[in-house]
């Protein structure tokens, strides 16, 4: 039975973008640019403007080359910061080449440019790269225009809090009292994004952490495939779209899914069932989108590569 597609918003704007790193081999593609150099105002308050869009999606402000903060998605998923394309040239940001952008229906070639300055709350980023692409066709899902994404570079200079279902973003200076007693574990970065290890119906697997993928699990397929996560699963026809098309796959439910120490039982769950794109990787099983993720207050510290799943109060 066909059912409509799925489409995840954020993958389709940049939630699993992942910026190329050299290969091995002739052929090499382009080394994602480093990060802006980082300055905290500790006199600034951590807890940035946060709203939820309709979608699920966190949306923050953000204020480059000091301009009027706009919106940009708060998206772990992203490997690199983005700006849609209407932007670019109001707020004055500097062509600085192209990169290839990895996302789940295969990769395709991005504009750079280089902003004097980002600033997300109490963080400031100067001479930061960020990829472009057109996000205007996202407003009418998610309520705001959509000047782009904060990614990478944000959680590379700074520990950032997350509550998903707050929702609430603070970001902290590393070495801040009291991050020390969090019960951390170890995170996993995979070209830029990050990814814990979790279990499923006696499975273990690596899972991309997205904060910018709504749903709950989505396999890869080379873990559907070895694993025979489809072998008797009452499942239906679907497909997952986003940077470079789509990707069919079926949907079903897991019997329980567990991480940070929490179990949750009645997953419902996406799985490829083509190896195209960022779901042909062998290093992660899937992808753990919002719904997963609420339970949680997460602290995520690239830095020291370590992540903390803090339950909520009450659940």
């Amino acid at each position: 039975m066909n059912r409509p597609i799925v489409v995840l918003l954020a993958a389709a704007c940049a939630g699993v973008l992942s910026a190329a790193a050299p290969e091995t081999g002739d052929r090499q593609t382009p080394q994602a640019p480093a990060p802006g150099v980082a300055e905290f105002d500790d006199a600034a308050p951590a807890a940035l403007e946060v709203k939820r869009a309709p979608t699920g999606h966190v949306l923050v402000r953000c204020s480059v080359n000091a301009s009027e903060p706009g919106w940009f998605i708060f998206d772990t998923g992203a490997g690199i910061c983005v700006i849609s394309t209407p932007h670019v040239k109001p707020l004055g940001l500097r062509a600085a080449g192209e990169i290839e952008a990895v996302g789940i229906g295969g990769g395709e070639s991005a504009g750079l440019v280089q902003a004097d300055s980002v600033t997300v709350g109490p963080l400031t980023l100067r001479d930061h790269p960020m990829l472009v692409t057109d996000l205007s066709f996202l407003k009418p899902h998610l309520g705001e225009e959509i000047q782009g994404v904060l990614g990478y570079g944000v959680l590379a200079r700074s520990v950032a809090e997350i509550d998903l279902a707050e929702p609430a973003v603070r970001l902290h200076r590393a070495g801040e009292p009291g991050l020390a007693s969090l019960p951390w574990e170890e995170l996993v970065l995979i070209g830029r994004v990050p990814a814990v290890h979790a279990r499923f119906e006696g499975h273990d697997g690596v899972f991309r952490l997205d904060t910018g993928a709504n749903g709950s699990v989505t396999f890869h397929e080379p873990a559907v495939r070895t694993l025979g996560l489809l072998d008797g699963r009452d499942v239906d026809d679907t497909k997952v779209g986003g940077v470079g098309g789509f990707v069919a796959a079926k949907r079903g439910n897991l019997a329980w899914f567990e991480i940070g120490g929490v179990r949750t039982e009645g997953v419902p769950a996406l799985f490829a069932i083509e190896p195209k794109g960022s779901f042909a990787d062998e290093s992660r099983a899937g992808n753990i989108g919002v719904d997963l993720l609420k339970p949680f207050v997460m602290y995520f510290d690239y830095a020291d590569g370590r992540v903390a799943f803090v339950p909520r109060a009450g659940g």
